[in-house]
């Protein structure tokens, strides 16, 4: 694990970003004179602002998933989250209701306790390799929701083991872009937004792309991903 590229690619992505928000600034402050159609402008940067802010976080997610899958690291090394998330697709076949034992699936296709206890047998036999098993976490783990609010974040870091505790540090930064982008959304709010409120709003933004980016690389640096 290369801890210079890996902060070279986070960086990357963010500077990418942070230059299109900028690129849109820079076009509506040279081209409109008033206030008026400036607070208008600032409006329609708001859910751009959130794209880039949900973008970036499940990149840097993904990315911690790719960084851990290279590491080769066995399940009886890895921390509980890691191997919980791993083992997701197991996981999805235990709890599966359609999947029924070959043996009695033609003859007793509708026997719900049966079925269950074939399942339940079948993952008690593959349990002794587990300690083996290579970790690979599905990029299907992480989970935006289609609205990135403080505790759909905190879910995501807690099934990689990341320290969701500290979400705390942002809740009220994420708070005040998704309240500013849903009202948008919905149509609640059509006034422009004042130049104070928005960079605002820019500063909350970027300060949560910090946060995530700060947390992976530091679970990165102290592999906390190994129990």
């Amino acid at each position: 694990m290369n801890i210079s590229t890996i902060y070279a690619q986070i960086e990357s992505e963010l500077d990418w970003r942070q230059g299109e928000i900028r690129f849109f600034q820079n076009i509506f402050s040279k081209n409109l004179n008033s206030e008026d159609q400036l607070e208008q402008a600032r409006r329609s940067l708001i859910p751009l602002l959130y794209a880039h802010f949900e973008g970036f976080v499940k990149f840097t997610l993904l990315l911690y998933i790719n960084i851990i899958n290279n590491e080769k690291v066995k399940c009886k090394v890895a921390n509980s989250s890691i191997v919980a998330a791993s083992l997701y697709h197991v996981f999805q076949e235990l709890r599966n209701p359609e999947k029924k034992n070959a043996t009695f699936k033609k003859d007793l296709p509708d026997d719900t306790p049966l079925h269950r206890f074939a399942r339940d047998k079948e993952f008690i036999e593959k349990v002794n390799s587990f300690d083996e098993t290579i970790v690979i976490i599905p990029d299907g783990v992480v989970d935006m929701e289609s609205n990135l609010k403080p505790v759909v974040l905190k879910k995501n870091l807690y099934k990689l083991g990341l320290d969701y505790n500290e979400i705390t540090k942002v809740e009220g930064d994420i708070h005040k872009l998704l309240n500013f982008r849903n009202s948008i959304a919905h149509g609640s709010m059509r006034e422009g937004i004042k130049r104070k409120d928005y960079e605002d709003l820019v500063s909350s933004t970027y300060k949560t792309m910090y946060f995530v980016k700060d947390l992976v690389l530091k679970s990165c640096r102290s592999k906390s991903f190994i129990k």
